[in-house]
């Protein structure tokens, strides 16, 4: 599974769990620290004091102990015994527990005499205890610090690198006179990463600006031998053909022609940039006026089929859309479902903010439904010498507009693909 913290959050987690992580160490050294500390001092000050009773002892002299200590001493017979709690202790120093509290203990063997002194760490484990919130708290405290300056820190690393995101993403760094952007960075990590993205983006303006004088070319020189065409099949209907296969063939000729330019003027209009759509060749038509037109245009192949090609207008449209990308559209589909129904009708249903082409065909299987949109793929391999462009084509142009397709089951059978003008997620 994918990390989904920004990166700034991922510092500020590796900054606080670093100043814990060393925060604890250093508080578990101290307290080790200072149990042995503790632990030599103790048996230290113990010694010196048990030595200095024995020495007072042997001379007969009275003996003082702190409030916190006890002395037992045990005669070579054994007597008086020691309490059922000191009974296990060997010579030296040692803990003991008495009522689950600590005493430190001292035992020295002189001339068959035991000397146990007893020392109540009931006061240091208080201190001890005190040391440990302290510490405790210590740690919180660093953990909280890390986190406000591990944020700071952060947001001041992340800066330059949001700043290159915001300079990449502005459409203006396409432009063929777009100052470079390693310029205004400091040559470490990030200049590299803005070096890097100034040549995947002096690449791209090189596509670009070629696709565009390619583009432009085509336009330009398929337009010419187009128009003459097209004015020849014009002038030899006007001037009268004879033989009305000639006449059909002409007439054939100059709907090819006509055609022809408007899918020039369809992928040039692709080619460029949203914001700078032109409306030639054709410029906004309605809705309405277009699909009458393309319905007179394909009536004559569906009735060669057999088929029922229809015209409902549920709702008026009062929309205008630009000329060559709505007839690509409404053609392609239609196209379409002519081709893959084999009897019954193809309909094209006009409403408000869209349409939808449908038909009585076999439909597409569910699960197949997503791959007719991309490019090469066909419905039937069996049918035509298509290559499958035409759906993907359509696709293309809804994104670039803003329009939506789908494609759906139809309820009197078949398929359905649904355009929406304006839509909402």
């Amino acid at each position: 599974m994918k990390n989904r913290h920004s990166l700034a959050r991922r510092i500020v987690i590796v900054f606080v769990l670093l100043t814990f992580v060393v925060s604890s160490l250093f508080s578990l050294i101290v307290m080790q620290a200072v149990d042995y500390a503790e632990d030599y001092l103790s048996e230290s000050s113990m010694q010196a004091r048990l030595n200095e009773i024995v020495a007072a002892t042997a001379k007969g002299q009275p003996v003082s102990l702190d409030q916190d200590m006890q002395l037992f001493v045990v005669g070579p017979d054994g007597k008086p015994p020691l309490p059922a709690w000191l009974a296990r202790i060997g010579p030296g120093f040692q803990e003991a527990l008495r009522d689950e509290m600590e005493h430190h203990v001292m035992v020295s063997n002189v001339a068959g005499t035991r000397y146990v002194l007893v020392q109540d760490q009931q006061e240091f484990e208080r201190r001890e205890d005190i040391l440990r919130n302290f510490l405790l708290a210590a740690i919180l405290f660093s953990v909280l610090v890390a986190w406000a300056l591990g944020a700071r820190i952060a947001r001041r690393v992340i800066a330059p690198v949001v700043r290159l995101a915001g300079q990449v993403q502005h459409r203006e760094q396409l432009l063929p006179l777009a100052p470079p952007l390693a310029s205004d960075y400091a040559p470490d990590e990030v200049g590299t990463l803005a070096a890097a993205f100034d040549t995947a983006l002096g690449k791209l303006r090189q596509a670009l600006q070629r696709e565009r004088l390619f583009t432009s070319d085509v336009s330009h020189e398929l337009r010419t031998p187009l128009m003459v065409i097209e004015s020849s099949c014009e002038l030899m209907l006007a001037q009268g053909v004879d033989d009305a296969r000639q006449e059909t063939a002409v007439r054939r000729i100059l709907a090819a022609c006509v055609e022809m330019r408007e899918l020039v003027a369809t992928f040039l209009e692709l080619a460029r940039a949203p914001e700078s759509q032109s409306l030639e060749d054709g410029g906004a038509l309605g809705l309405q006026q277009m699909a009458g037109e393309l319905i007179g245009r394909y009536r004559s192949e569906a009735q060669a089929r057999g088929l029922e090609l229809s015209l409902c207008v549920d709702s008026e449209d009062e929309g205008r859309y630009p000329a060559p990308l709505l007839r690509a559209v409404l053609s392609n589909l239609l196209r379409n479902a002519i081709h893959y129904t084999d009897q019954g009708f193809v309909r094209l249903v006009l409403r408000r903010g869209g349409f939808s082409v449908c038909d009585s065909g076999v439909g597409i299987p569910r699960e197949q439904r997503d791959a007719v949109f991309l490019p090469f793929v066909r419905g039937d391999a069996s049918r035509g010498d298509g290559l499958g462009l035409g759906l993907s084509l359509v696709q293309r142009i809804c994104q670039r507009q803003g329009w939506r397709i789908r494609l759906q089951e139809n309820t009197d059978g078949g398929c359905e693909f649904r355009v929406d003008f304006a839509w909402t997620i």
